[in-house]
């Protein structure tokens, strides 16, 4: 009857759950769905139940439609069932505070995770089975796989402010730990993954934590352990994972932040770096200008060196050789003869016309001797200085004039190409200046990353926030409104009151001692009474209900047997027989004390549910040793949430801090040089040479200036030599005109004396005319002495003149050389420049700038994985969804199970067990009814 008041009493509930209006509420909704996988021992799917659950908090009437799994749904809240339509839990309910709904169902999706195990014996892969009461060595490696990639486009900055798109693998991000614990059977436990430690209990604890998605973890992970093992067996595994949206966790928010930090260190770097290899490119340019003009004024140095040390120079060696050689000897000799010519005739003609006549002969032969040779000589004299002037001095005069004209075309040239040069040295300079100002912006960059990752001990407070109200939460077991303090209340109070109270009732029951029979023992002799009453029975009376054939155990007393019973009586005692034997047998079975059919078995099934190894106060204990391997002396040494928060707290300290202390050592302090080998002492190394260029380059512009005004200076003095030259050519012809007249006046002075030998005779008749002749050739001898001595010491001054000038042509000529042999090294260096340019813009700047570009697209496309899978976790749900506007929360389980061969032992566990709960109803049952 108390069944089917149940059952009807369930049946009202669900049809005022169908019937409830809907209006409008204030009630927040959270659905949590757990996927429940158990697994066979080689990771295959056995089966996979999820676990639905409606969280409703508020006031007011809802209307919830909640996409579930139909395939085995059952309603964990009652006997009722659970309205379903179109693939979703219809839920009309009115809400008052709080509410639960609890479905289960089978699992019909895909499973986000792949789960795979292998066992090695002493080496060799074996089945699960086959370890089981082995000896050796156990090697147990897991592999667990994110199996929701999907190619997905994301978009990034490739660092030039380009935005990129490419097609990646998107996971949705999972995380979770893989827990197992080995028995103390277990020894030499080794594990290159795990986190291990005691479980209180001679057994060894490992628990593996998986992030199972990049670019932080990996989408497959392997991990296992090796024992040595005595009897074997294959322990439980359990894994448990979530997704999570790693943008918006607490315990990814430093790797994110790392990340963007990373990005815009990248796009500063790239833009810095391009900035440099453009102005290093404008360097390289104005250095190929700089080369053009050095090469121009080379050839022009060339040209007036050639010009000079070839023409110029020899035609002034081979004038002053000629004025040396010829012409002075000539006017000397031209002199002599008129000396002689002057002394003949003072001294011979001019005493007196009286000795005329009788030097006729003397005369004649003077004139044949002396003024005929003289005058052949003054001829020959004045043939070799009109030759002289003709053939060397204009010659080279002509050259000279040639080779300064060309030298000073030379020297144009060069000063044309020193204005060129001059020219294009402010470019260089200007960008240099630019690199200079890109360096400064790099520079700017590095301590703006710097000063970023400095900041990254504030944004992790709010973790070690979060850590320390997660330990304030867990508490301690004295300490009220905590976890500890409230498990704590909860497991005393099971231990001390509910297994006694359940003990007690057990043994008023069924009890087998005489002195304190249990209401199974009470019945049963009351049983056997009434028998004996409706049989009339006088004697055979024993136990257990009756001591001797004259008491009876229930009271003492022994009933009056024997009378006739009437036939009203005989029904009602038989009918009371039956109904007590009926409740007899639902209090207690002898012959089974766990039979969950009986009052006795049910609480006997309750307090092992309790005690037990595995039960409630046991699975208590270890959960509050579990929260604080410190929170009870029971526990072990194994670490539980409280000491892993404060290794998590101590491990975020030292993580934030490593990662600080190390970029900040790479990006270095401001004042660091390239000795150093960071990035800001590279840049100052960098930023010294750009400054030791430019300062070089003012110093080329100066010494460019000054070239440049000296070959003008060069340009106008050649241009003075060229006219010189011009107007000493000129001179030398008409010397050479004044020459041949003075080679034909001697001809004709020769021809004359000839006449005056042959007309000797006529002297006589001429005496008077001969004295005056005489002296007027005195005179014109004394003149022509005069004219030759003049000729002779201009002759040498011309000689000296044009030595001093051959020497000063040779000097300016080995000056060219040289200006020639510096403008060559010059024009041969400058090409290092250029390539020195280039090689800095291709092996430098265009490094940095791609280094720079891959910095920021590498963290950029990690970044963007970041926020594809945190979208695909906020937005795909992974089991069935969640109602509109509820909160969802999903999380997996995997079971990995035991292999120990006490397979058969555990079903026959689990049949015990549902004995006793039926047990319980039907004492329950029984009580209630004794109460009515």
């Amino acid at each position: 009857m108390s069944r089917r008041i149940a059952m009807a009493a369930a049946g009202a509930v669900a049809l005022a759950l169908v019937a409830a209006p809907t209006a409008a509420a204030d009630v927040d909704v959270t659905n949590t769905e757990t996927v429940r996988v158990d697994l066979h021992a080689d990771g295959e799917v056995n089966q996979a139940r999820v676990y639905d659950q409606l969280d409703l908090t508020g006031s007011g009437s809802v209307d919830l439609r909640n996409p579930v799994t139909t395939e085995g749904l059952r309603n964990l809240d009652g006997f009722g069932g659970t309205d379903t339509e179109d693939g979703e839990a219809v839920l009309e309910t009115d809400v008052d505070g709080e509410q639960r709904r609890r479905t289960v169902s089978d699992f019909a999706g895909d499973l986000p995770l792949s789960v795979s195990v292998e066992y090695r014996l002493d080496g060799e892969v074996v089945d699960a089975e086959d370890v089981v009461g082995e000896s050796g060595e156990l090697e147990v490696r897991y592999r667990v796989v994110n199996e929701t990639g999907e190619p997905r486009e994301v978009e990034y900055d490739d660092g030039t402010g380009t935005i990129v798109t490419a097609e990646e693998e998107v996971y949705v991000p999972m995380v979770g730990t893989m827990t197992t614990t080995l028995p103390s059977e277990f020894t030499s436990v080794a594990s290159g993954e795990a986190n291990m430690a005691g479980d209180g209990r001679g057994g060894t604890r490992l628990t593996y934590a998986l992030t199972l998605f990049p670019p932080i973890g990996s989408a497959e992970q392997e991990f296992g352990y090796t024992a040595v093992i005595e009897d074997g067996v294959i322990p439980r595994a359990t894994l448990s994972a979530l997704p999570v949206s790693p943008l918006d966790s607490p315990t990814y928010a430093t790797g994110v932040a790392g990340y963007e930090g990373g990005i815009e260190s990248g796009v500063a770097l790239t833009e810095g770096a391009l900035t440099i290899d453009e102005n290093l490119l404008r360097l390289r340019d104005g250095a190929s200008d700089l080369l053009g003009g050095l090469i121009q004024l080379r050839d022009g140095a060339q040209e007036l060196s050639t010009g000079l040390s070839g023409q110029a120079a020899p035609g002034a060696r081979e004038l002053a050789d000629g004025l040396g050689e010829q012409l002075a000897p000539g006017a000397q000799e031209l002199q002599a003869g008129a000396d002689e010519f002057y002394q003949g005739v003072n001294g011979e003609l001019a005493p007196g016309a009286a000795q005329l006549a009788d030097g006729a002969g003397v005369l004649a032969d003077g004139l044949a001797s002396q003024l005929v040779p003289g005058a052949g000589q003054l001829a020959d004299g004045g043939e070799e200085l009109a030759a002289g002037l003709q053939g060397q001095l204009a010659p080279g005069a002509s050259q000279l004039a040639e080779g300064a004209s060309d030298a000073a075309d030379g020297a144009g040239q060069l000063a044309e190409g020193l204005e060129t040069a001059g020219d294009r040295a402010p470019e260089l300079i200007g960008g240099l200046e630019q690199v200079g100002s890109g360096l400064d912006r790099v520079d700017a960059g590095l301590t703006q990353l710097y000063d970023g990752i400095g900041g990254l001990p504030e944004q992790a407070q709010p973790l070690a926030d979060g850590i320390d109200r997660l330990r304030a939460g867990i508490g301690d077991v004295d300490e009220d409104g905590t976890l500890l303090g409230g498990l704590q209340q909860i497991r005393v109070g099971l231990e001390r009151d509910a297994v006694t109270g359940l003990q007690v009732m057990a043994d008023g029951v069924y009890n087998e001692d005489p002195a304190h029979p249990g209401a199974y023992q009470r019945l049963g002799c009351a049983v056997v009474v009434l028998q004996d009453i409706v049989d009339r029975r006088t004697s055979g009376f024993g136990p257990p209900c009756y001591d001797t054939e004259q008491a009876l155990l229930l009271n003492g007393a022994r009933p009056v047997l024997g009378y006739s019973v009437d036939p009203i009586t005989h029904d009602i005692l038989n009918t009371l027989r039956g109904e007590l034997a009926d409740g007899r047998s639902a209090l207690a079975n002898p012959d089974d004390p766990m039979d969950q059919e009986t009052l006795y078995g049910g609480l006997n099934s309750l307090e092992h549910a309790l005690t037990s190894g595995d039960g409630v106060l046991r699975g208590l204990l270890r959960l509050q040793c579990g929260l604080s391997s410190g929170a009870l002396e029971a526990c072990a040494d194994e670490p539980g949430l409280l000491e892993g928060l404060n290794l998590l707290d101590e491990g975020v300290g030292e993580l934030v801090s490593g990662v600080v202390g190390s970029v900040q050592g790479g990006v270095g302090e401001p004042d660091d040089t390239p000795a150093d080998e960071t990035l800001r002492g590279g840049v100052n190394g960098l930023s010294d040479g750009v400054d030791q260029i430019i300062d070089g380059g003012n110093a080329l512009v100066s010494g460019l200036m000054q070239l440049t005004d000296g070959a003008h200076q060069l340009h106008d003095g050649n241009l003075r030599i060229s006219d010189g030259a011009g107007t000493l050519a000129a001179g030398a012809e008409e010397a050479a005109d004044g020459a041949g007249r003075i080679a034909d006046g001697a001809g004709q002075l020769e021809d004359g004396a000839r006449d005056a030998a042959d007309g000797a005779g006529q002297i006589e008749d001429g005496a008077g005319q001969l004295a005056d002749g005489a002296e007027a050739a005195a005179d014109g001898a004394g003149q022509i002495s005069d004219g030759a001595g003049q000729l002779a010491d201009g002759a040498d001054e011309a000689a000296v003149g044009a030595g001093v000038l051959a020497t000063g042509l040779e000097d300016a000529a080995d000056g060219s050389t040289q200006i020639y042999d510096g403008l060559l090294q010059a024009a041969q260096g400058a090409p290092q420049l250029v390539d020195g340019a280039q090689r800095l813009s291709t092996e430098g700047a265009s490094e940095l700038a791609s280094a720079g570009q891959e910095t920021a697209a590498d963290f950029g496309t990690r970044y963007a994985l970041l926020e594809a899978g945190a979208d695909r976790a906020k937005n795909e749900p992974l089991v069935n969804g969640a109602p509109d506007g509820a909160m969802l929360k999903t999380a997996f389980t995997y079971e990995i199970p035991e292999v120990s061969g006490e397979g058969g032992r555990n079903v026959a566990r689990g049949v015990v067990a549902l004995g006793v709960f039926a047990a319980a109803a039907a004492a329950a049952s029984f009580l209630r009814s004794r109460r009515t």
